[in-house]
């Protein structure tokens, strides 16, 4: 058996949450789905530094890990930092578009995979995480080898962004989500249930312990899961890779969104 792990990750511990699902040739076993902090749990820096690592018995040992946070920063922010800081003003000029700033390469090609416009990570409060995300990844790396924290994902993590991805592998049924529909927040806890519902049916997904029933409590959990299916879905070899040359290193540097490129179903093969 193999097992995966998804960290729907925030700026602070309490709105963190983590899956945790053992596969085999039946599909998977959902061993770990938790958030924030529970009696003998927080998911702080050092638990999830630890539980990437296999270092955390409850867990076991990942053969993948996806995270939904961002890797990195686009390459012309990053440029643009430093020629403002070292007096030369912000290359942009007055009155032009800042939105090659704003979004990474790997940023426009999930909108052009799926129509869905991630985060900004140099404009939007998910700079934060991003920044918790770099000290996990650099803990992790420091510990394991750079080759481990490839921001590219071809090492032991990779990056998810779980609304497209759940968008894809539920699409097709009559409970999947429209275009606009969202499934975040305290009142949709029922289109949550119905979504894990179509997950767990086609994956298959088991769930002894009666885990997927917190999907319906909190987006996090949801998240969560589909971070872990896109861990397996990164390990399989089933996830859409950088197209090109320029892509490859440019995802090296900024960081590239895993989106499947199968069917949940296919998550039960051998690898």
């Amino acid at each position: 058996m193999t097992l995966t792990l998804g960290i729907d990750l925030a700026s602070s511990p309490t709105k963190t949450a983590v899956c945790a699902i053992e596969w085999s040739d039946d599909g998977g076993i959902v061993r770990l789905l938790c958030r924030g902090s529970e009696p003998g749990r927080t998911l702080h820096d050092k638990w999830l530094v630890a539980a990437i690592r296999g270092l955390v018995t409850e867990v076991g040992t990942p053969v993948k890990v996806a995270i939904d946070a961002p890797f990195g920063w686009p390459d012309v922010f990053i440029d643009a930092l430093v020629a403002y800081r070292r007096g030369d003003g912000w290359p942009s000029g007055m009155d032009n578009p800042r939105a090659p700033f704003e979004r990474r390469s790997t940023d426009r090609f999930v909108h052009c995979m799926t129509g869905k416009t991630a985060l900004s990570v140099s404009a939007d409060k998910i700079a934060s995480t991003a920044m918790r995300c770099a000290v996990i990844l650099s803990e992790v790396g420091a510990q394991d080898g750079w080759n481990a924290v490839d921001r590219a994902g071809t090492g032991l993590v990779c990056e998810a962004y779980p609304d497209p991805a759940l968008r894809h592998w539920t699409a097709g049924h009559p409970g999947s989500l429209a275009l606009r529909e969202s499934y975040k927040g305290k009142l949709l806890g029922a289109r949550r249930r119905t979504l894990t519902a179509i997950l767990a049916e086609r994956c298959p997904l088991h769930d002894p312990d009666g885990l997927l029933q917190r999907c319906e409590r909190q987006d996090d959990h949801i998240d969560a899961l589909v971070a872990a299916l896109v861990a397996r879905a990164a390990y399989l070899g089933q996830t859409h890779q950088p197209p090109t040359a320029e892509d490859r290193q440019q995802a090296a540097r900024e960081g590239w969104i895993h989106l499947p490129a199968k069917p949940v179903s296919h998550l039960k093969q051998a690898p």
